[in-house]
């Protein structure tokens, strides 16, 4: 009777854990020159989509993509607009896109500085591309009306309702054009997104700013006083992007907040710029509805071409300190060393 029970009370325990997702964010997907040019296939045509390769690109960190229930990146770039071009106006191969959403990839970020680079040819070929791989995307909407119906995006996992909003600081000056919407990081319309969260049933209000200042390891005082001003109107999580290097991430229940993952893949190499961070998020809920239980960082490098492999390719830091003789190109090993070691100072890890 004693043995029943004690397994009777055993199994109460288990029905009575509460529910976990697993979110997984990176920060700024690049596509600069060089990397259009590495992920070429030999003898291939620059205009034809079909012949690049991406597939070195994320599959160090597909286990973490794999354990996740969602995965979001920031896609830093129009999609599709040839001659596929880099910085300082970008347009990637549709098919990073492809491959993005190929290694598990849920939800691309579209509300950044770099959107609106190639005008309405680039917006317009970035939506009907995003819209055919049928992969939500949010940030940029076709009109003012498809604004208001689609933001937030709400999106339903394992039965909880997560709110995703996505503003940017800005377009780097160029106008958004018309009938074009993108959100802006305006107090007035980022309250009636939040609320509109609320009113639409959001169990949980991620924000995913583009913003700050480019380069710098420590928040600006203008993302310290936006983050105070989501916390307070009801969002949860704080995901940034846009300094292009990590800042710090700050898991005070019941909030979180990364103030900027910095680059996930790109061309950079100045100091900082090759260190980036994937950032899980673990929601639970033990009956008194959804909150942030972990915020977990995993410090990523980018590895460019020719370095660690023959392409661009991210790794997770930690799994990789000792493996010196993997590199074609110890002086990469080297740099991801001394400044790893330079931020964990710097950030206390």
């Amino acid at each position: 009777m004693l043995l029943l029970l004690c397994l009777m009370q055993a199994l109460s325990a288990w029905a009575a854990r509460p529910d976990t997702i697993r979110i997984v964010f990176i920060g700024d997907v690049m596509s600069h020159g060089p990397q259009v040019t590495a992920a070429l296939r030999s003898g291939g045509d620059r205009d034809n989509p079909a012949d690049f390769d991406y597939s070195d690109c994320f599959r160090h960190v597909q286990d973490r993509f794999d354990a996740a229930d969602f995965v979001v990146a920031n896609m830093e770039f129009p999609c599709g607009v040839t001659p596929y071009t880099g910085f300082p106006q970008f347009s990637a191969p549709q098919s990073l896109a492809y491959e993005a959403q190929r290694v598990g990839i849920d939800l691309f970020l579209t509300a950044n500085n770099h959107i609106c680079d190639k005008g309405r040819t680039g917006m317009d070929s970035t939506y009907a591309i995003y819209s055919r791989m049928g992969i939500p995307f949010t940030g940029m909407y076709r009109s003012e009306g498809e604004e208001y119906l689609n933001n937030p995006l709400i999106v339903s996992i394992k039965g909880h309702n997560i709110a995703f909003i996505n503003f940017t600081y800005g377009t780097n000056g160029l106008p958004v054009p018309q009938p074009w919407h993108v959100n802006l990081l305006d107090s007035t319309h980022v309250k009636a997104v939040i609320d509109r969260a609320k009113a639409r049933g959001a169990d949980l209000i991620v924000a995913l700013p583009h913003w700050g200042e480019e380069y710098h390891l420590v928040p600006s005082e203008s993302q310290r006083r936006w983050a105070a001003f989501l916390h307070r109107n009801g969002v949860a999580a704080i995901v940034g992007s846009h300094p292009h290097v990590v800042q710090p991430a700050l898991f005070e229940p019941p909030f979180a907040t990364a103030y900027s993952l910095g680059n996930f893949m790109s061309n950079q190499s100045d100091v900082n710029t090759q260190i980036g961070m994937l950032y899980e998020l673990v929601l639970t809920d033990d009956g008194d509805g959804l909150a942030i239980a972990e915020a977990i960082p995993t410090y990523t490098w980018c590895s460019r071409r020719r370095m660690l492999e023959a392409n661009y390719t991210v790794i997770p830091i930690r799994d990789w300190i000792g493996r010196r003789d993997d590199w074609l190109d110890k002086s990469d090993y080297d740099k991801m060393l001394r400044e790893w070691t330079a931020l964990q100072t710097k950030f206390n890890l």
